[in-house]
């Protein structure tokens, strides 16, 4: 059985007793990460990417940094470069000098991408794409560019993150003012992306599919405001990422934009296929208290990168709300591992899942869960509701730990053996504990 989050009603059939609630987020106490610091980073840093290369054991981020308006020719322009860092543990970056790019008469800087030459261009999102057989476009990214025809999004492709090659075509055209992305999905075959859209005056996320990342479907609007908002609210980012730990999860990490308080903050959704969303309307990631540097604005950046035993979330944060002139840097705060959405008893509860089914008598099931203040117990339900003998909570050893792999087990069985012949259901006792999934391995 695949690792299964227990966001929806697609693997949970009854609960009683709990509340579906957010995973508890936790800033790290040394935010900001990353600010400009070095001259060639015109005093900002605007959206980042980051993910964890597991090829070179590196975390690697692209944050942008725009040139500011005194430094441009010509009414309202935006002119953006790509910069590039690195870390060993996902907290302390460095700015390798890389002599790739040009900046105020000298290549001595971070920066490894400014776009076609002459074209406008600003914000970036890199994927390293093992889907593609060619090993020149490992590295994709996709950036804002406009053309003779107007304002969309560019692809540029690199052998290494760092030396980039495109051209001056837009590859969809649209006013995507945003940080869009994109990534190869393996559940439809194809590369998805989401960008920015507008219905009715708002922002809204829309979604597009791709063969090969440079030829486009028409971005189709999948999830934006709606009568449980404020009227004066936009989903401000499309920050969609498949959570490849969980069978068929997607989660978006969204900057919601009060735009009457001029406040941006993260907001929490998740879905089974990436076009139908449940989002929670209470803060995921909120602002700092005043007077900190995150007081004013938060746009998530969408990722699964892990450090240690959690999900780590990084985030564009800013002291002022939307606008320039502020004093922005990346931050990082973190949840329990794949622990978006959590089924939580304040005082007692039970879950049952529909039904479900293991490779083989050999396996044993385990919870994605918090039961440190509590614990949780499990029983095996046959296809009538009966409970399989051997297998009730009574016979439920207790879980009293937290983790992402809490082993669940019943006295003198140490697998599941002939009870699984079968699908069967799990239904899970909880006090004082919450539980984000569940899947089976073999001991």
């Amino acid at each position: 059985m695949e690792a299964l989050l227990l966001h929806d009603h697609r693997v949970v059939a009854r609960s009683q007793g709990l509340e579906r609630v957010m995973g508890k987020v936790g800033k790290h106490p040394g935010n900001p990460i990353l600010v400009a610091d070095r001259p060639w980073e015109a005093g900002s840093v605007g959206y980042a990417c980051v993910f964890y290369d597991g090829e070179e054991k590196l975390y690697k981020m692209w944050y942008e940094s725009r040139l500011n308006p005194g430094q441009l020719r010509g009414p309202n322009l935006e002119q953006g470069r790509c910069l590039y860092a690195t870390s060993k543990d996902g907290l302390v970056w460095e700015k390798p000098i890389l002599g790739i790019v040009e900046s105020h008469g000298s290549r001595e800087n971070n920066i490894v991408f400014a776009g076609p030459e002459g074209a406008r261009n600003k914000v970036y999102w890199v994927i390293k794409d093992r889907a593609d057989p060619d090993p020149a476009r490992r590295y994709k990214m996709m950036f804002h560019l406009w053309d003779f025809r107007g304002r969309g999004v560019g692809i540029a492709y690199s052998a290494d993150g760092l030396h980039w090659k495109t051209d001056t075509r837009v590859n969809l055209h649209g006013g995507f003012d945003t940080h869009n992305i994109f990534f190869w999905d393996d559940r439809v075959g194809q590369y998805v992306g989401y960008f920015r859209t507008r219905m009715l005056g708002r922002r809204f996320i829309a979604r597009a599919t791709s063969p090969d990342a440079f030829h486009w479907s028409h971005p189709v609007s999948v999830h934006g405001p709606d009568e449980d908002d404020p009227r004066d609210f936009d989903l401000y980012t499309p920050g969609v990422f498949k959570y490849s730990r969980a069978s068929d999860t997607y989660v978006l990490y969204t900057a919601a934009f009060d735009r009457a308080g001029d406040r941006l903050f993260g907001q929490l959704a998740v879905s089974r296929d990436g076009i139908d969303w449940h989002r929670f309307r209470a803060p995921f990631l909120p602002l700092g208290l005043e007077g900190e540097w995150d007081a004013g604005s938060i746009y998530p950046s969408p990722s699964e990168v892990s450090i240690g035993s959690h999900t780590a979330v990084y985030y564009r944060g800013d002291h002022i709300g939307h606008g320039a002139g502020g004093r922005p840097g990346i931050g990082v705060a973190f949840l329990d591992q794949g622990g978006f959405v959590a089924w939580e008893a304040a005082t007692r509860g039970t879950l049952t899942t529909h039904p479900l089914a293991v490779g083989g008598h050999r396996e044993t099931l385990y919870v994605n869960g918090d039961a440190s203040g509590g614990s949780i117990q499990a029983e095996l339900l046959d296809s009538d509701g009966e409970v399989v003998r051997g297998y009730s909570r009574q016979e439920s050893v207790p879980i009293v730990e937290k983790g992402s792999k809490l082993l669940v087990q019943w006295r003198g069985k140490p697998s599941l053996g002939d009870a699984v012949l079968q699908p069967f259901r799990l239904k899970l006792y909880l006090e004082r504990a919450r539980v984000y999934g569940l899947g089976s391995t073999r001991p």
